[in-house]
């Protein structure tokens, strides 16, 4: 990506224990929140492979790689200057680097006139590719990314909290993030267990089961309600029952049914005695 050039990006990567990325998914997560902020779709091309996206002023392309990225493009990735505090995750983050078994692509692209004034135009690209990667990350959940222009490389849970200010920082250069060697990857983590198997988890499809393998979570006092509506099943299916449903015509509420007229019919009489005395 060209700094300046109105292109900004994101390389995600999947480890082993990750599932594939699901494009169809994504472009459902990624439509729910451009219409929830009143966006205009203006087109959308969707192969299995890429999925191009229109929303003026703004192009979209998210690409999927079946295989791992070769090693000769992980060079130049920095991690944002930490300071004095430690960085835990580059350990984890160079090993995901080495091990990834899927990458996905974005490109966001801006159409029409420029911004003339350079930083409010990446100020801007950089918080729109943001709130366009955040629906992604929620359909796919990546190990990692690496934002251009700038190679910064972050974990899901750094993306979802950094602000624009860190994407647009420049990396720490002085402490590079390379890949582990080679010989490196069968050495135990100290402390670890060994039995860590790489497997990945069982495949998930809905967003209940995603809801109900996170759970466990509610127990230590998380109070937030669920970003999203559940699902419908087989909703498209059914259109003619929902129809009659909100109509009120379904077949067992237009008429009464005629056990019941009848008993009503011999006990109203009786009881008012409007009717059998002439």
């Amino acid at each position: 990506m060209r700094k300046g050039s109105g292109i900004a990006g994101a390389t995600m990567l999947f480890g082993p224990r990750d599932k594939a990325p699901d494009l169809v998914q994504a472009m459902q997560y990624l439509l729910d929140d451009l219409r929830g902020e009143g966006r205009r779709i203006a087109a959308i091309k969707l192969t299995p492979s890429t999925l191009r996206l229109r929303t003026d002023p703004y192009e979209l392309v998210l690409t999927v790689a079946e295989a791992p990225l070769p090693f000769t493009s992980m060079q130049g990735l920095l991690r944002p200057p930490m300071g004095d505090a430690p960085d835990f995750a580059r350990v984890h983050l160079g090993r995901t680097l080495r091990i990834h078994r899927h990458a996905m692509g974005f490109l966001l692209r801006r159409r029409g006139a420029p911004i003339l004034d350079l930083d409010e135009a990446m100020r801007t690209l950089a918080d729109e590719g943001r709130f366009c990667l955040l629906p992604v990350i929620e359909a796919t959940s990546p190990s990692m990314l690496v934002w251009q222009p700038g190679g910064l490389v972050l974990t899901t849970e750094e993306f979802r909290r950094a602000g624009v200010d860190l994407l647009l920082q420049p990396g720490d250069a002085r402490v590079p993030l390379t890949p582990p060697r080679g010989d490196r990857l069968a050495l135990p983590r100290p402390g670890a267990s060994a039995l860590m198997s790489d497997e990945p988890p069982r495949d998930t499809v809905t967003r209940q089961d995603r809801a109900a393998a996170a759970s466990l979570g509610r127990l230590f006092g998380r109070r937030e309600a669920p970003a999203r509506a559940p699902l419908l099943p087989r909703l498209d299916r059914a259109s003619d029952r929902v129809t009659a449903a909100l109509r009120d015509t379904g077949p067992d509420h237009k008429y009464p049914r005629p056990q019941a007229a009848s008993f009503w019919g011999a006990v109203l009489p009786a009881l008012t005695g409007l009717g059998g005395v002439s």
